[in-house]
């Protein structure tokens, strides 16, 4: 059995306010669905980040529905969770992926963790932020149980791993995962990652076009963006990288100031060779020289031939300057703000300001409040219980949060049932699984 994995498409993202970025994360998005239909798999799964907000465009909405139905025509059913992104945190609320439940979208969340595609397991959940760990951990472990049960098993998460983030920016560590899946879906890191993993593969598809531009970078000249063709045959699953050729390059030069007259023409000739028009992040370092001045120069000359132009300065002086900087310090905002927060207040209050910039960065202003006003529920009127009961608080608060009843009680309605689903005549055939079928 061999199906196609992909995470992180971000639909809806319009990069630097530009529309032809928007356009390009479409295109880019309708060039997967193609090339997952040429592989001729069985099932597809996206494990998060189907959107870039939980409250898409019509575009982006038309963009999903579009391949949705392609999948369909084709008979190809594809299995997705919500990650970050798409996720909203307020009790009962639903992500924009269930409007798609009618035409065919197997959404996986608390409330219908489980399905069966023939003898193998799929099962995940969406989303659980860093302040609820305990709550995550308990749903993998419960999802474990079942993973025993089946001839193959997937688990389909969206989470950061500590092997793979910055320090303390992750969800969970690598050694709680559990160790008895096939096959471990993972998104929300933006790179591609493989990794043997307990008795299987655990794979990052990474994000199918550069989100940020810190994402051209090594791992995207080794890899490329696109997605994973998944063989369950073996023992071991066979991994299958499929690269997607992306709208438009991404240019990132640094120029010597002392070379700059020589090299902007040649740069001019590169990119106007190219289909369409690149981005271009440029670097002009050394020298003395008034940055005004230079950038008059750079807009004039490559202005016309590229979509954006992100140009930057390092005369000598500022050069200096940052010699004196520690260079094996994380000098990205994100990883700043959270060792600043963390030196002064605490992990908890290092954790908060991660969690709420993730939130504010993309407009979620309701689920920032969420969390703010459970972190201060959480330190400020603080109730002294025993280290269970504790456990077990966290594990209700984040179920009340999703609107949804506990993977206990999913578990404790006769799990041996899941033996007779693998002998089931109709086992070929697509499943879902709700609380009551156990």
């Amino acid at each position: 059995m061999r199906f196609a994995h992909l995470s992180d498409s971000h639909l809806g993202t319009r990069q630097f306010g530009l529309m032809d970025r928007e356009t390009d994360f479409y295109d880019v998005f309708a060039k997967n669905i193609d090339k997952i239909i040429e592989k001729d798999v069985d099932f597809v799964i996206h494990s998060g980040d189907l959107f870039d907000n939980n409250r898409p465009s019509t575009e982006a909405l038309l963009a999903f529905q579009k391949a949705l139905l392609r999948l369909n025509e084709e008979k190809i059913p594809i299995y997705a969770i919500a990650g970050n992104h798409d996720s909203i945190l307020r009790k009962g609320a639903m992500p924009p992926l269930v409007l798609f439940k009618d035409l065919g979208l197997k959404v996986l969340s608390q409330d219908n963790p489980v399905y069966t595609e023939g003898p193998v397991l799929i099962c995940g959940i969406p989303y659980v932020a860093s302040s609820q760990a305990l709550a995550l951990k308990d749903f993998y472990a419960q999802l474990s149980k079942l993973a025993d049960k089946y001839l193959k098993s997937i688990l389909v998460s969206h989470q950061g791993i500590d092997k793979w983030m910055h320090e303390d920016t992750h969800e969970i560590e690598l050694s709680e995962m559990p160790k008895n899946f096939d096959y471990y879906a993972m998104g929300h890191i933006h790179n591609y990652i493989e990794e043997d993993f307990g008795k299987g593969k655990l794979v990052y598809p990474g994000s199918m076009e550069i989100w940020r531009t810190s994402e051209n970078n090594d791992n995207y000249r080794e890899y490329g963006k696109g997605f994973v063709v998944v063989d369950l045959s073996y023992d071991t699953p066979e991994i299958e990288r499929v690269k997607i050729d992306l709208p438009r390059e991404f240019y990132n030069e640094i120029i010597d100031y002392n070379k700059f007259e020589e090299r902007l023409p040649i740069i001019k000739k590169e990119i106007e060779s190219l289909e369409n028009k690149p981005m271009l992040d440029l670097t002009v370092v050394g020298g003395d020289f008034e940055s005004s001045e230079v950038y008059e120069i750079i807009k004039e000359t490559l202005g016309d031939s590229v979509l954006n132009l992100r140009p930057s300065f390092k005369p000598d002086k500022v050069l200096t300057e940052e010699e004196s900087i520690n260079p094996d310090n994380i000098l990205d905002p994100r990883t700043l703000l959270h060792m600043k927060v963390n030196d002064k207040y605490g992990k908890d209050a290092g954790n908060l300001s991660i969690n709420l910039l993730d939130n504010l960065s993309i407009g979620r202003v309701d689920d920032a409040k969420i969390i703010s006003d459970r972190y201060y529920s959480e330190h400020y009127h603080a109730v002294e219980e025993n280290d269970s009961d504790s456990n077990q608080d966290k594990i209700k608060e984040s179920e009340e949060i999703n609107g949804s009843d506990s993977l206990d009680d999913y578990l404790e309605k006769n799990l041996n049932a899941a033996d007779e689903e693998i002998n089931d005549e109709d086992s070929s055939k697509s499943k879902q699984m709700s609380f009551d079928d156990f």
